[in-house]
């Protein structure tokens, strides 16, 4: 991927933020509740047997004859994993969520070498699409949605999830008139319908209804969700006129 030099200067400047703390074992720069030897402190608790004694806060000890354990903020790198759908259906726009998925990875690569850009640059449209399983981290799933079964698999998350939802100008507001041959882009199957302003308006309406049933399915499963509009696209195979 190809990025100006005043785009990565913008990149640079960038953090991707988490809502929950992260449990991991790699040095970093992300702070987490976990415990662990950094310098930022967090508040003492009474000695318990097994506690080391480099960690007896020696001066209250002195004040009050008492064995308090100082404890401790961890820094710990946020890995992330990144999902681009492959469906047949993201063929208008992939070539934007691959740009997208790239920017997302030289952002995260600031702090922890997880997302490689080849593995991003090799993906082709039309491969078989699984949200990997993240055990801890972030997980980025870039998708148009128009398959209903990735709510199953993103069901089975059990970390930080951030859903990005592409659709491309044509999807919505498709440039269709007249008799048009429709072809389902993930099936192959077609019909022929006439497109005229009722058609058009019936389905803009549904197509909204899509965007906030998924907005809402989200928010009801504390993933993060945001949608996102190429500037220009290539013009989807879906139709033609007949």
């Amino acid at each position: 991927m190809v990025f100006d030099e005043g785009f990565l200067r913008k990149l640079e400047a960038l953090r991707l933020a988490v809502r929950r703390s992260i449990s991991g074992r790699r040095e970093g720069e992300r702070l987490t509740k976990r415990r662990g030897g950094s310098s930022d402190f967090t508040s003492h608790r009474s000695y318990t047997q097994g506690d080391e004694f480099r960690a007896i806060d020696w001066n209250i000890y002195g004040r009050l004859g008492l064995l308090y354990i100082k404890e401790f903020t961890r820094e710990e790198a946020l890995t992330v994993r990144l999902a681009i759908d492959t469906s047949t259906s993201m063929a208008p726009k992939f070539e934007f969520a691959q740009r997208l998925g790239a920017a997302l990875a030289l952002v995260a690569n600031q702090e922890a070498p997880s997302m490689p850009l080849p593995e991003i640059e090799n993906l082709k449209v039309g491969t078989p699409f699984n949200v990997p399983t993240v055990p801890r981290g972030l997980a980025i799933v870039v998708s148009d949605l128009w398959d209903d079964g990735l709510r199953e698999q993103l069901m089975k998350m059990r970390t930080e999830t951030a859903v990005i939802h592409v659709l491309s100008p044509e999807e919505l507001d498709p440039p269709l008139a007249g008799k048009m041959r429709l072809v389902d882009s993930e099936t192959g199957e077609s019909v022929f319908r006439f497109v005229g302003d009722e058609e058009r308006a019936a389905y803009r309406r549904l197509l909204a209804d899509h965007c906030d049933a998924w907005k809402k399915w989200c928010f009801d499963r504390h993933l993060h969700s945001t949608r996102t509009i190429p500037a220009s696209s290539r013009t989807p195979k879906c139709f033609e006129r007949a």
